[in-house]
């Protein structure tokens, strides 16, 4: 298969991922329903063992309700933070934040990706993190199609530093909370997608990459429960005097 294509199909997976990320609104959901029945055609091409969990992933884009899953966005990525979605939450002893946001800050300059004035998110927010995957694997098909190895090299040496260094070493985590953690479907398969297409990816391009430093976050608090809504009255303890 020309690499190109392969290329543009990453591309595609890539930013299916990151657009999953887009706080739900009905006008973002129906955008993601359409690209989700665009990418299939990618997900076959792509040699990966992926296509299972991107059905359900993409079934669940179908029936989704943008309304009801904005209280589960909210706890698991903005106010709770059960699943949070930045880098530098999941790696602290390596190097620290700053260091991090730094050297992503530093990859994102030098191939001209910006974010936009009205994002509101950090460097290292899974969806910028994946958005930026899906450039660089744009800027490898172009390079592919001129013929330029220079570019070629430069980004995809860039590409797996990247995987190496930054996305791939945290998402998989990342997956696994997203789908433990959840409620809704539509997260949970988002989860198991996010953990699956990294597996493969990473084992396609040959890295390894050095989870040390990675931490396990802990362990969500149980709900609280209000006495006066499950109808039980509270005991009343004397004040010391």
């Amino acid at each position: 298969m020309a690499e190109k294509e392969m290329a543009l199909a990453r591309a595609d997976v890539y930013r299916l991922l990151s657009t999953a990320f887009v706080y739900p609104s009905k006008e973002g959901m129906e955008s993601l329903r359409e690209l989700a029945a665009d990418v299939e055609d990618s997900i076959n091409l792509l040699p990966y063992d992926i296509k299972e969990e991107y059905q359900t992933f993409s079934s669940n884009v179908a029936k989704a309700d943008a309304q009801a899953l904005e209280p589960e966005y909210t706890e698991l990525f903005l106010t709770r933070m059960f699943c949070p979605p930045t880098e530098t939450i999941y790696g602290k002893s390596s190097f620290n934040t700053p260091n991090i946001l730094g050297d992503i800050s530093g990859y994102y300059k030098a191939f001209g990706f910006t974010l936009s004035d009205t994002a509101h998110v950090p460097h290292d927010h899974i969806g910028v993190e994946l958005e930026f995957m899906s450039f660089l694997e744009l800027k490898i098909a172009y390079a592919l199609e001129q013929e330029n190895e220079e570019n070629l090299d430069i980004c995809n040496t860039a590409k797996r530093r990247f995987l190496a260094e930054h996305i791939g070493r945290w998402t998989w985590l990342f997956g696994v909370n997203l789908t433990d953690r959840s409620k809704e479907d539509y997260f949970k398969s988002l989860g198991q997608l996010i953990s699956k297409f990294f597996d493969a990816e990473l084992e396609f391009n040959g890295i390894k990459v050095d989870i040390e430093g990675i931490e396990q976050l802990p362990q969500v608090d149980p709900e609280v429960v209000c006495p006066q809504a499950s109808g039980e009255i509270p005991e009343e303890n004397p004040l010391p005097i």
